[in-house]
């Protein structure tokens, strides 16, 4: 049976599906024959085009139905790039669909590094030094809790903002 790309899909989806693993990239690349006709000599010429879809993430809480949908549509839309542009190519029959995964791991917060002396000497990044590998909870934490220090400072910054405001508003009922 002779199927179109996007029958194709659809009909490999449920196949597909169940090899393709959570935490991981994919990308499918539609292997399709394509023909063009030569205008003066009126000969056929068929090859294979790969027909590709970008690299996506898998993890656990990926929808696999959307997931598919986005890759095939991918491909899909790269047919349709082919076919444009007064190619002449046209879509003749399906060689193969290949599935590329690779393992994927997520970055990871770790324990605390010494700025560099740089870095350290604009006095604009904060390093939060700790002993676990909870870096980035050190960070909202410190954010949301100001020390002392800066607290003062963004209070007096407040008071002159407030007494801006004051006088504007004076200003405005005379």
């Amino acid at each position: 049976m002779a199927y179109d790309p996007e029958s194709f899909l659809t009909a490999v989806k449920r196949k597909a599906l169940a090899k393709i693993q959570t935490q991981t990239k994919v990308k499918i690349i539609l292997r399709a024959k394509m023909e063009k006709t030569d205008l003066k000599t009126g000969q056929s010429l068929v090859e294979e085009h790969q027909l590709r879809s970008k690299n996506e993430i898998v993890l656990e809480s990926t929808n696999k139905n959307e997931l598919w949908s986005l890759l095939t549509e991918q491909v899909l839309e790269d047919l349709a790039k082919f076919q444009m542009n007064g190619s002449g190519w046209a879509f003749h029959s399906i060689v193969a669909l290949d599935i590329h995964t690779v393992g994927y791991e997520p970055l990871n917060g770790s324990s605390w590094v010494p700025l560099p002396k740089f870095l350290a000497s604009k006095k604009a990044i904060i390093s939060m030094k700790n002993t676990d590998n909870q870096c980035f909870k050190w960070c909202i934490a410190r954010a949301l809790n100001l020390a002392k220090k800066e607290i003062e400072k963004k209070n007096r910054s407040d008071r002159k903002t407030l007494d801006k405001t004051s006088r504007v508003s004076q200003f405005q009922r005379n």
